[in-house]
């Protein structure tokens, strides 16, 4: 009788092995990557260009006429995020965005370097394959660190800048960036699948309905691009942590602080914090949104995109 037990313990095993092994591999063959050009021919557009700068295939696009504003998107999203502010701005500025390394239509950087200082230098290739001496620079989330950190150490390129819900402070409420991720963590990435990206997206918004289908998957698209769910997991790993007054110090363009009142990653309490370090900006001005989260140019795009422009023109918002 023991040995049946055992036999037939042994079979339910090795059933259960055999159905958890059938569904990673179903997992992994239906979020595998997606060809670039796959994703270029869907999302890319009639006016998407590429250049390689230092190893890297950027992929980004010029649009509108006047003084250069270059727009950096949030950790995650692609520069698809700024289409509002794109068709708001570009009346009066050349408008300039890309996709980060790790994200979008760019994809991985070579070098496996996802540091701010890395991205700084790409930003400074990109602007001088187009010949662009100075340029006024917003950035949003990740891109809000990437460009202060750019207004600081080329500060003679940069005429205004504009932080939305830039990282940086103490504080961090997101967990997953205090602990280092553990190797195993980027095989992960190729196991999720769509269905978990809604929760993923809707958490950082006030407003759960800008979360369409649509964007779900197009998100989901973006992240299976070929290479880009390992680089991003090498990001999220060099996450940078540690004091940033120093830099911020370095800063002397006028800079305008946009914060979600309800930032549930970011709390509202980083505004004053940025208005306290950067002590030598010409200028710092200050706008926070009410019965908003962490990703403005998607919850507050009209309003965000009226502010920006009467900053960037030299008016108090």
């Amino acid at each position: 009788m023991l040995i049946r037990l055992l036999r037939l313990l042994g079979i339910c095993l090795g059933v259960l092995l055999v159905g958890l092994m059938l569904t990673v591999a179903l997992l992994w063959w239906s979020n595998r990557d997606i060809p670039m050009s796959e994703l270029e021919a869907r999302y890319g557009g009639p006016d998407l260009q590429r250049v390689e700068i230092d190893g890297v295939n950027l992929a980004y696009k010029v649009q509108g006429d006047g003084p250069p504003l270059v727009l950096l998107h949030s950790h995650f999203y692609t520069m698809r995020l700024w289409q509002p502010w794109v068709d708001a701005l570009s009346a009066d500025f050349t408008v300039i965005r890309y996709d980060l390394t790790s994200h979008g239509l760019t994809g991985p950087d070579p070098s496996g370097d996802y540091s701010r200082a890395r991205g700084t230098r790409l930003l400074a290739g990109l602007l001088d394959h187009l010949g662009i001496e100075r340029a006024s620079v917003a950035g949003s989330s990740t891109g809000g660190a990437l460009a202060w950190y750019f207004a600081a150490y080329y500060p003679q390129r940069v005429d205004r800048l504009i932080l939305i819900n830039a990282p940086g402070m103490p504080r961090i409420t997101n967990k997953y960036m205090e602990k280092p991720l553990p190797d195993w963590m980027g095989h992960v990435f190729y196991l999720l699948p769509e269905s978990l990206f809604r929760p993923f997206l809707e958490a950082p918004v006030v407003d759960d309905t800008l979360i369409t289908d649509d964007l779900v998957h197009e998100f989901h698209q973006m992240y299976r691009g070929e290479g880009n769910r390992m680089a991003e997991f090498h990001r999220m790993r060099a996450w940078e942590r540690g004091d940033v007054t120093p830099h911020l110090e370095k800063v002397t363009a006028p800079t305008l602080v946009m914060w979600g009142e309800d930032n549930p990653q970011l709390p509202v309490e980083h505004v004053n914090q940025y208005r306290e370090k950067l002590v030598n900006a010409a200028l710092v001005e200050t706008r926070v949104y009410p019965d908003t989260g962490h990703v403005i140019p998607l919850e507050r795009p009209a309003e965000s995109a009226r502010d920006a422009l009467r900053f960037l023109q030299g008016a108090t918002p």
